[in-house]
């Protein structure tokens, strides 16, 4: 019984490898696009869960402010700087009163906006001193805006920002906060 070996004629080898060329300069072409709006979706990603950490840390903040498990005298929120700067205070060891700015475990604690980036620092009585560290990487994240306005005890918190890889997308978060130790 004879076996035929035949196989591909050049003229089939041809066409294939033509339909597998025009396969391959489509790939080559579209690759690049997907790795571009990969990286774009990362850096949104990014962007988003940097600012919901800010938000969430300004929120706690706020929410804290004024607690005291005594008698403490002053107001335990100040917004200063045209709302780009709180000053907190609250009895972080339950102890009865508000440690002052200068002892070591101070109650006393700042968020800022300053130079495309949120701040925070305890120990802190003013918005003018030195010595704060940042929330956020401003070589990845830019905080475009931070205000809190203050309705009675209710503490009205703006967040927005861009990542530096994708300036034209921006998020901005708003979150109203109560204040209940206010």
């Amino acid at each position: 019984m004879p076996v035929k070996n035949a196989g591909f004629s050049l003229t089939e080898m041809l066409i294939a490898m033509a339909i597998c060329g025009v396969l391959m300069l489509g790939a080559v072409r579209l690759l690049p696009q997907l790795q571009g709006q990969n990286l774009q979706l990362l850096a949104q990603l990014r962007l988003e869960e940097e600012l919901q950490q800010m938000m969430m840390t300004l929120e706690k903040a706020v929410r804290r402010a004024g607690y005291c498990n005594g008698q403490c005298s002053g107001d335990g929120l100040q917004i200063a700087a045209n709302g780009q700067c709180l000053l907190i205070k609250w009895d972080e060891n339950s102890n009865g009163r508000w440690e002052e700015s200068t002892h070591a475990e101070s109650e006393f604690y700042g968020y800022r906006w300053r130079n495309d980036s949120i701040e925070m620092q305890r120990g802190v009585t003013s918005c003018d001193s030195s010595g704060w560290e940042r929330l956020n990487d401003p070589r990845l994240v830019t905080v475009s805006q931070f205000q809190a306005l203050r309705d009675n005890r209710t503490i009205k918190l703006k967040l927005s920002g861009y990542a530096q890889a994708f300036p034209a997308h921006s998020v901005a978060l708003e979150q109203w906060v109560n204040g209940i130790n206010l």
